[in-house]
């Protein structure tokens, strides 16, 4: 089917579809508000067949133009707010997965602490965290992919549930898994480099004054330098997992991918985590009281207040979590759309990442090796 087919009777200049969308080009031509910032897409006309949230003639929901930084975060909090069970639906799930582990983890370390004391209980507390983190590191990276999936769905009009979301892209976990390993790694092994280093010469500071001071020193230039370097590095490689699930590369070729789409964005990208951030904190907030009361009695029954502690965090996490993965998201889609005609792909029925999922599923061993044998 050609273009032709796809553009109504009375068809619009290109610009109108590349900028507005062709919904939103013919809400503006017949004097109607176009779809933006989370409103309603019932009245628009539907570019491409396909199932939508009003019937198959309803448009995308969100008509696809460059958007400020301002018009991303409010748009995030727009789709969020109207699709709140979908995502909220898709983090409760890592969410209840880390809510487990915490609680193993929990009875894990009062028992060590008991029988065995304070110093055993640290040791095990940190082999702990890193287990749980390995642990929890496919999960969050399936769910982050199937937001994005959700989010393309939704960009679209078309109903998608939460189980449909995770088997569509469940199949390329190891593809996430990577990207996320790649990300992670980049954003810590400088600060590792040179902060555990220094570590080790103050914990020989009784020794000499020398290893005092080096140490000292190695460890505030890790954690200032490495930590602005990671942060750099985090923000150029945070749009891995949409580069893979939207165009189906491997590991190395969605980090390519996100350092070039990054590259004239960072500071939007820094804007939609650190309000992630501000709102973990908030919950941090209200944790705080109780986690310090459980603090000046570690080995006294504080039973109610550590399981208030693993219930706000789990609510925060449901709550907060996809503010991040749709913002990242919006600014992925945003970018294409300066910078590759997105908007125009999408109209053309390129825009649904469901049916390229299951489809390169299948060869996903194949794909992976191809892509991430470069370089």
């Amino acid at each position: 089917m050609g273009a032709d087919a796809i553009l109504p009777k009375n068809r619009l200049p290109i610009e109108a579809v590349r900028w507005g969308g062709l919904g939103a080009a013919v809400a503006e031509e017949d004097g109607e508000m176009t779809p933006q910032d989370g409103e309603s897409p019932r009245t628009f006309i539907a570019p491409v067949g396909g199932a939508a949230q009003g019937g198959p003639e309803v448009a995308a929901a969100y008509g696809l133009r460059p958007l400020s930084t301002g018009e991303v975060l409010d748009r995030t909090f727009s789709i969020y707010r109207a699709h709140f069970w979908l995502f909220a639906g898709l983090a409760s799930l890592s969410g209840s997965f880390s809510l487990i582990l915490n609680a193993v983890q929990l009875l894990v370390h009062r028992m060590v602490l008991l029988h065995h004391g304070f110093r055993i209980a640290a040791l095990e507390a940190q082999i702990a965290t890193i287990a749980m983190t390995v642990l929890m590191l496919p999960v969050e990276a399936v769910v982050y992919a199937a937001s994005v999936l959700a989010l393309c769905e939704v960009y679209l009009g078309r109903e998608i549930r939460v189980r449909k979301a995770l088997q569509s892209t469940m199949q390329r976990w190891a593809r996430y898994v990577g990207i996320a390993l790649w990300q992670g790694w980049s954003a810590a092994w400088l600060l590792t480099l040179v902060v555990l280093p220094g570590a080790v010469l103050l914990g020989m500071a009784a020794r000499s004054p020398m290893f005092l001071v080096f140490g000292a020193t190695m460890v505030f230039v890790g954690a200032v330098g490495g930590g602005v370097y990671g942060a750099i590095a985090y923000i150029r490689n945070s749009l891995g997992i949409p580069a893979a699930l939207m165009e189906g590369t491997g590991v190395r070729a969605s980090m390519r991918r996100s350092k070039v789409l990054a590259a004239g964005t960072k500071g939007r990208i820094f804007v939609v985590l650190l309000i992630a951030v501000a709102l973990y904190i908030v919950a941090g907030a209200i944790e705080s009281p109780m986690a310090f009361f459980i603090a000046r009695s570690p080995l006294q029954d504080h039973v109610l207040a550590q399981a208030s502690v693993l219930l706000i965090g789990f609510v925060a996490h449901l709550l907060v979590s996809p503010v991040a993965l749709i913002g990242l998201t919006l600014v992925y889609f945003d970018q294409r759309v300066r910078l590759e005609a997105f908007d125009l792909v999408m109209m053309m029925g390129g825009g649904s990442a469901a049916p390229a999922a299951a489809a390169n599923a299948g060869g996903d061993a194949h794909e992976s090796t191809g892509s991430d044998g470069q370089g």
